[in-house]
């Protein structure tokens, strides 16, 4: 079988996206094994990408659009750079399968893929229009640019041969959003890479004297600088007084980093070496992230570090399987945020919580051959 694969992120780069990019393209190539891939990618990931880490795939870097081709996107409806290389490659090429790692990329190619006589797949990382919107609020974003966002959506849901979503949510978000779809439906969830294995023997036990609690991620985007806010702003005060808190996380901005100042209790680690060296240390992940849509793999990272977790519902999405094993609590409002975080002090503090249950739960359900099982069914 010969298979194009069109990656929107950079399945070498740090952060959800590209988490989720290149662990879906690892188990597709462990799905459609034996296949002949070629992969069009943005050419500055290769510059540092590591192309021998998936020894089946043949990557093509696609440069830059130019100015006039991003100034058109409102006419044209494309909202990315691969339009001309993928489609050159489809004419010139036998392609059986087609995967597009992002809506707005396979919202403007589904139709070329048909006439073609390609399949195709569509891994929808989130609602995207609810992610635009919320990410990109201006008014010229809005009005301009989101139409073809949603656009785009409609129409790889409704045209891709199967849709590949994160959480169950994101399904039924879609159906509610542009009406009951004809096309296979499968929902993947997020998972570990290929070969990742958790070393319980780097846990550290729960520090009960005095709690430490996480928040992590890239702290200057809208989502997580929002939810960072929001925690501030209307959460902290249920905070016990002895509990530290710690926020570590990538391009804290300078109005964050002053305003952390005015609190005793509260660390912040910029840009840190080694993420799971911080979090190891901790004893409870908070994700406050209140914005956007799809699976907030962040949430990933205290799982994998044993902790319990606490999370605004629209981070909780997808991970229903921890909330029924008692690791996760989810929280719409401040009070419900109190009431979980004594439900968790008190899970810690009288032994019916442990580090190293969370991961053993954590590599039954996100481990990676679980997931290669789950996407069986596009083939």
């Amino acid at each position: 079988m010969r298979i194009l694969y069109v990656l929107r992120h950079d399945p070498w780069g740090i952060g959800g996206g590209c988490f989720a990019s290149r662990n879906y393209l690892e188990a597709f190539c462990e799905v459609f094994s034996g296949s002949e891939i070629d992969a069009l990618v943005c050419a500055e990931y290769l510059a540092h990408g590591k192309a021998e880490e998936f020894p089946d795939v043949c990557f093509r870097g696609v440069g830059e659009r130019g100015m006039l081709a991003k100034l058109l996107s409102p006419v044209t409806g494309e909202m990315h750079r691969f339009q001309s290389a993928a489609s050159e490659l489809l004419y010139k090429e036998k392609y059986d399968l087609c995967i597009f790692d992002h809506n707005s990329i396979a919202g403007s190619l589904v139709r070329l893929c048909r006439k073609r006589g390609v399949r195709t797949i569509v891994l929808n990382h989130n609602c995207e229009q609810e992610y635009y919107r919320d990410n990109f609020p201006s008014r010229l974003n809005r009005t301009v640019f989101l139409p073809i966002v949603r656009r785009n959506e409609r129409r790889a849901y409704r045209l891709c041969d199967c849709n590949v979503f994160l959480t169950e949510e994101d399904r039924d978000l879609f159906a509610e959003l542009y009406g009951e779809s004809a096309t296979a439906k499968v929902v993947g969830g997020c998972f570990m890479k290929k070969g990742e294995c958790l070393d319980q023997l780097q846990l550290k036990p729960f520090s009960c004297d005095r709690l430490r609690m996480v928040i992590s991620g890239t702290v200057g985007n809208v989502q997580n600088l929002d939810g960072i806010n929001y925690f501030l702003d209307e959460l902290y005060a249920y905070v016990p007084k002895d509990m530290d808190i710690v926020i570590a996380g990538k391009n804290p901005p300078v109005e964050l980093v002053e305003r952390l100042r005015g609190y005793e209790n509260i660390e912040l680690i910029p840009n840190p070496e080694d993420m799971d060296a911080v979090l190891r240390n901790c004893d409870i992940f908070l994700c406050p992230t209140r914005l956007g849509g799809g699976m907030k793999l962040r949430v990933m990272d205290g799982f994998r570090n044993g902790m319990p977790v606490i999370a605004h519902k629209v981070s909780a999405r997808g991970y229903s399987a921890f909330k029924v094993a008692g690791c996760l609590q989810s929280f719409g409002d401040e009070e419900e945020f109190g009431r979980c975080l004594k439900t968790v002090i008190d899970d810690i503090k009288s032994s019916r919580m442990d580090k190293e249950t969370v991961v053993r739960h954590t590599m039954d359900v996100l481990g990676f051959e679980a997931a290669v099982v789950r996407l069986q069914a596009v083939k």
